[in-house]
C-alpha cells in the first residue's frame, strides 16, 4: 500500500477545498472586495496627509538651522515642540470621539445628529480652550521649564514658543473639530489636499519670515502654525458645508435638546477621545526614560550623543509605519462606525458583527501588503538607507539595528492601529488606553536591564507585539458580547 493511500491526492484536494470554503464563509468574497477597496480609498489619502504633517516641523527646523546656525534657536525649538504636541493633544482630546460619533451617525443616515455634534463641539470648545489656557499657560509651563538645565536664553525662547501657542490654540481646536467631522464622513481625500496646502503655507511662512522679514522666531513659528490652521479651518468648512454640515446654532432646538443634552453629547465625545490622549502622553513620556538608558550605554562607549542621534534619525524613517498606522486607524474606525450605526446597531445585529469581522480582516490584509516594502527596506537595506543621509559610521551602525528590529516586528504596530480603530468606532477606548499605558511603562524596567543598544530596540518592538496579542484577545472577547 505504501506510505500514502492511493487516493491521497483526492483526499488532500478535498481538505484544501474545505479549508478555502471555510475561509470564504468567514470572509465573503464580494464583501471582502468592497471593504478592501473602501479601506484603501479611506486610508491612503490619510497616510499622505500624515506624512505632510510629520514633515512640516522637520522642514521648519531645517530652515531655522540653515539661516540661524548658532544652535540656540534649534535647541529652543527642540525643547518646546514636545510640550506643544502635548498641549495640542490635550486641547483636541475629543477629536477621536467626534470621529467615532460622526461615522455612526452617518451609518444611521442622520445628518441632523452630525450637525448637532459639530455645533456642540464648536460651542464647548471655547470652555475647553479657557481651561487649557489657564492650566497650561499659567500653571504648567513654568513648572515644566524649571526642569530643563540649559542656557537661560534658550529656555526663554522655548517658553515663548509655548506661551504664544497657548493663545492661538483655539484655532487648532476648531481645525481638529472640522477634520474629525471630515474623517467621520470618510472624506480623507479632502483632508489630504487641505493638509498639503496648510503645510506649504507653514513652511513658506517660516522661510519668508526668517530670510526677508527678520521676525522674532517664537512669533514666526506661531504665525506659521496660525496660518496653517486658518487654511485647515476655511477649506475644511468649505468641504463639510458642501455635504450639508454647517454651524446651525438652532439645531438643538430643532432636535428638542436642551443644555444638558448638549453637555452629554460633548462629554460622550470627550469620554471616547480623552483616554487615548492620556495613553499617548504616557507613551511619549516613556521615551525620556528610554533616552536616559541609551545615553547611559552610550557614555560607556563614548557614543552618547551619537546614540541619541541614531535613534532620532531612525525614527524619521519610522514615519513610514506611522503613516500606515494613522491611515488604517481612521479607515477602520470610520468604516466600522458607519457599518454599525449609532441607534440602529441592534437592527440586523448578527450581519453587522459579521461585517465588522470582515472589515478587520480586510484591514489586516491591506496593512500587511502595505508593510511588505517597509519590511524589505528596514531588514535588508537599513545600513544603505541611513548611510545615504549621514556619513558617520557610528550613527549608521547604531541606527541600523533600530530599523532592523522595527522591520522584523513592526507589523504589530500596523495591527495595533487597526484594533485601535475598532475600539474608537464602538466608543470603548479605556481598555486600549490601559494597554498603551501598561506596555509603554513596561519598557522602562525591561530597558533598564539592557547592556547594549540592540536590546533596547528589541524591548521597544517586543512590547508592541505583546500589545497586539492583548488587543486581539480583547477584540474577540468584546465582539462576542456586542
Amino acid at each position: 500500500m505504501g506510505l500514502f493511500p492511493q487516493n491521497w491526492h483526492i483526499i488532500t484536494s478535498r481538505k484544501l477545498r474545505k479549508r478555502f470554503n471555510n475561509f470564504n464563509v468567514l470572509l465573503d468574497q464580494k464583501m471582502s472586495k468592497k471593504y478592501l477597496l473602501d479601506i484603501v480609498r479611506v486610508s491612503f489619502p490619510y497616510m499622505i496627509s500624515t506624512f505632510f504633517d510629520a514633515t512640516s516641523f522637520t522642514l521648519m527646523v531645517f530652515i531655522v538651522s540653515f539661516f540661524l546656525p548658532s544652535g540656540n534657536e534649534l535647541a529652543s525649538l527642540g525643547s518646546s515642540i514636545y510640550i506643544v504636541w502635548v498641549l495640542w493633544g490635550f486641547s483636541t482630546a475629543f477629536s477621536s470621539g467626534i470621529t467615532s460619533l460622526t461615522s455612526r451617525f452617518l451609518g444611521d443616515k442622520n445628518l441632523k445628529n452630525i450637525i448637532h455634534m459639530f455645533v456642540v463641539s464648536f460651542k464647548f470648545s471655547f470652555i475647553w480652550y479657557i481651561f487649557i489656557l489657564i492650566f497650561f499657560n499659567f500653571i504648567l509651563v513654568d513648572f515644566i521649564f524649571n526642569f530643563l538645565k540649559m542656557d537661560q536664553n534658550v529656555i526663554k525662547l522655548a517658553k515663548e514658543v509655548v506661551v504664544y501657542y497657548c493663545y492661538i490654540i483655539i484655532f487648532s481646536i476648531f481645525a481638529s473639530i472640522i477634520f474629525s467631522i471630515l474623517q467621520g464622513i470618510l472624506k480623507t481625500k479632502e483632508i489630504m489636499y487641505i493638509t498639503m496646502i496648510a503645510v506649504i503655507v507653514e513652511v513658506l511662512t517660516v522661510f519668508v519670515g526668517i530670510k526677508f522679514l527678520n521676525i522674532h522666531l517664537s512669533i514666526l513659528i506661531n504665525l506659521a502654525w496660525l496660518l496653517g490652521e486658518l487654511v485647515r479651518i476655511s477649506f475644511g468648512y468649505f468641504f463639510i458645508n458642501r455635504e450639508g454640515i454647517k454651524l446651525d446654532f438652532g439645531i438643538s432646538k430643532t432636535l428638542n435638546k436642551n443644555l444638558v443634552d448638549d453637555i452629554r453629547r460633548f462629554w460622550e465625545a470627550l469620554y471616547i477621545g480623552f483616554p487615548l490622549k492620556i495613553g499617548s502622553l504616557i507613551f511619549g513620556s516613556v521615551y525620556y526614560f528610554i533616552l536616559s538608558f541609551i545615553t547611559k550605554i552610550g557614555n560607556e562607549l563614548n557614543l552618547a550623543e551619537k546614540a541619541v542621534a541614531a535613534l532620532t534619525l531612525s525614527q524619521r524613517f519610522e514615519v513610514l509605519i506611522w503613516m500606515l498606522d494613522a491611515g488604517l486607524t481612521v479607515a477602520a474606525a470610520t468604516i466600522i462606525g458607519k457599518t454599525i450605526g449609532y441607534e440602529t446597531f441592534q437592527h440586523n445585529k448578527e450581519q453587522k458583527i459579521k461585517e465588522i469581522n470582515n472589515i478587520i480582516i480586510s484591514s489586516i490584509i491591506v496593512g500587511t501588503l502595505f508593510f511588505i516594502p517597509i519590511f524589505i527596506i528596514f531588514i535588508f537595506f537599513n545600513q544603505q538607507l541611513l548611510a545615504f543621509f549621514i556619513k558617520d559610521t557610528d550613527i549608521v551602525n547604531i541606527g541600523k539595528g533600530y530599523l532592523y528590529w522595527t522591520g522584523l516586528m513592526g507589523l504589530s504596530m500596523v495591527y495595533n492601529s487597526i484594533f485601535t480603530g475598532f475600539f474608537i468606532s464602538i466608543g470603548k477606548t479605556i481598555p486600549l488606553t490601559l494597554y498603551m499605558m501598561f506596555f509603554s511603562i513596561l519598557r522602562i524596567p525591561l530597558s533598564s536591564l539592557a547592556n547594549d543598544f540592540d536590546t533596547i530596540w528589541i524591548v521597544i518592538n517586543l512590547t508592541n507585539v505583546f500589545m497586539t496579542v492583548s488587543l486581539v484577545l480583547t477584540y474577540w472577547f468584546i465582539i462576542r458580547r456586542l
